[in-house]
């Protein structure tokens, strides 16, 4: 999540504004054009309206759409639109917060008045290491330190901005990636293996991971609730679904050059409505892995597809107020009271309307063991 507080105002002054205390608030929208090499070239006027969108389980997390009129002013294969969302304090004074950087597609025009609009798709950092593959078999050689060798991955593909939390992990053997191979797969491969979050990019366009932690082992950052000040409209929705869950999650790692590793997890909590005990009779999910660091790395796999796969019990759809401070997989606490909703929930998804007044819609899931 964004930092909220900014400059003088405080993060409880900036959360009182933007829950309407004062009775309105005023939100416009700004959008700066980049360079390439993400330089501020100048502001966009001709924007009509716009989305952003955060996929936290997606490819490519962050995507948006913007409908614009084309004056010429944008070179669509190199340029870069970088939106915020700008928020007007009660004594007059602004605060503000990015949405993200966007490269942009080239489609089709359309003219309407004797003018030219483009509605614009457009995606993350990412879609880079998409498009970027290995033109030959790439080698990673054995004792290579994991940090090191993403790093080089994404340094090769012209990226600079990197936020790769350090590791001492090195590889027990090399790894090999066939041609034609994205390096945006190559890289969430390796970061598997050491337990890391997927590769994302954050506001400011800066690739970041990190060492993976459950969301029921953080720390809520902000609350949603429905009360005096609340920004929840009426249209949430809760959804269950425990079929067809496991309760048993096996990980085999089978390399000739190593001796096998094996991690195994079973629910057999009692309490559990999915468990061996509860079901009487155990649903396996298997995996086999080309490779982990050592058997450590692959008991955190398993425990956090076993952890993931719990997630499914609850998904929460929910409407607010727009809320620019939202990032990628953010941990929020929940209460609503219309369907007796009140826990911990992991942000899988939102996506902003980029209006003055619009809705922004949240995807969550709770953050519990079932």
């Amino acid at each position: 999540m964004q930092r909220i507080g900014q400059g003088k105002y405080t993060r409880q002054e900036i959360i009182e504004q933007l829950h309407f205390k004062h009775g309105t608030n005023l939100v416009r929208f700004r959008y700066d054009l980049l360079s390439r090499d993400e330089k501020k070239i100048g502001t966009l006027d001709t924007v009509r309206n716009g989305t952003v969108s955060m996929a936290a389980l997606a490819q490519i997390k962050r995507t948006a759409r913007f409908a614009l009129q084309d004056t010429g002013d944008i070179d669509w294969l190199n340029d870069r639109i970088q939106p915020f969302c700008m928020l007007r304090m009660p004594d007059g004074g602004w605060v503000e917060w990015s949405l993200g950087i966007f490269l942009l597609s080239t489609p089709k025009r359309r003219e309407e008045n004797r003018q030219v609009y483009r509605d614009v798709e457009a995606y993350d950092g990412l879609q880079v290491l998409v498009d970027d593959k290995f033109e030959a078999r790439y080698t990673v050689p054995a004792g290579t330190n994991y940090a090191t060798a993403i790093t080089t991955i994404i340094h090769d593909a012209g990226v600079a901005k990197i936020n790769l939390q350090g590791t001492d992990k090195t590889l027990a053997t090399a790894r090999e990636f066939e041609p034609g191979t994205s390096k945006l797969e190559a890289i969430n491969k390796l970061l598997t293996e050491i337990n890391y979050t997927a590769l994302w990019v954050d506001e400011w366009g800066y690739f970041t991971a990190s060492t993976y932690r459950s969301p029921q082992n953080r720390e809520v950052e902000y609350t949603y609730r429905d009360d005096a000040l609340s920004v929840i409209t009426s249209r949430t929705e809760e959804e269950m679904d425990l079929f067809a869950i496991p309760n048993r999650w096996v990980a085999v790692v089978s390399n000739p050059e190593e001796e096998p590793l094996v991690a195994s997890y079973t629910n057999d909590n009692p309490d559990s409505k999915t468990s061996t005990v509860s079901r009487g009779r155990v649903i396996v999910d298997y995996r086999e892995m080309e490779n982990a660091a050592d058997q450590a790395s692959l008991d955190a796999f398993v425990q956090r597809i076993a952890f993931e796969a719990s997630q499914v019990y609850t998904h929460i759809t929910f409407m607010t107020a727009v809320m620019p401070f939202h990032s990628y997989s953010d941990v929020l606490q929940l209460e609503y009271g219309p369907l007796g909703i009140s826990g911990k929930y992991s942000e899988t998804g939102w996506t902003m309307l980029l209006e003055a007044g619009a809705e922004m819609t949240h995807q969550v899931r709770r953050a519990v063991n079932i």
